[in-house]
């Protein structure tokens, strides 16, 4: 197993036994477990589909094939960069209205079966050429492997904002496999 699909298989079992009620708490300011769950799908699923278009395949995420910022109800503009959630307040991820647990979970399950496929499917040559995204900001030139990096890391940080927050909620918060 990759270390990209131990990641992705350790934020899954995390969320096993929480319900939709746990998945929408929230302490403090700090973003809901269902958020941080959507939060590491989407970023998954930006990659691959930014993989994707590298490779000359289709480079639309499941997110917009799906169309699932209209049947969730969330307006795109108020997603943060790439529609991923980052930069947003948290006021505002706090106002989003958390689709059913079933639904942030099948997403986020498709998500990272479509990124461990697009990262096991790398050549090492791949791995060090620059991402062919259609995004005009700074990741225009960044390197395929450097994102991969960034983006396992930047889980594995959510996934112990998930962890830390089970545990201050009095459920037993590891993701420990």
């Amino acid at each position: 197993m990759g270390y990209s699909a131990l990641t992705h298989k350790r934020v899954l079992h995390v969320i096993e036994d929480l319900d939709d009620a746990a998945l929408r708490e929230r302490s403090g300011r700090a973003n809901s477990i269902g958020f941080n769950l959507w939060h590491i799908a989407r970023w998954a699923d930006w990659l691959q589909a930014q993989i994707a278009m590298t490779r000359g395949e289709d480079e639309r995420s499941i997110w917009a094939r799906e169309g699932l910022p209209g049947r969730w109800g969330w307006e795109s503009a108020k997603l943060g960069a790439s529609q991923t959630g980052m930069g947003m307040d948290e006021g505002v991820s706090a106002q989003l209205a958390l689709p059913p647990k079933s639904e942030i979970e099948r997403y986020a399950r498709a998500s990272f079966s479509a990124f461990d496929a697009a990262v096991a499917g790398l050549d090492e040559g791949t791995f060090g050429s620059p991402l062919k995204s259609g995004e005009t900001n700074e990741i225009k030139d960044a390197m395929i492997g450097s994102w991969i990096v960034s983006i396992l890391v930047h889980a594995n940080r959510h996934l112990g904002m998930i962890e830390s927050m089970k545990g201050v909620s009095g459920r037993r918060g590891t993701a420990s496999v």
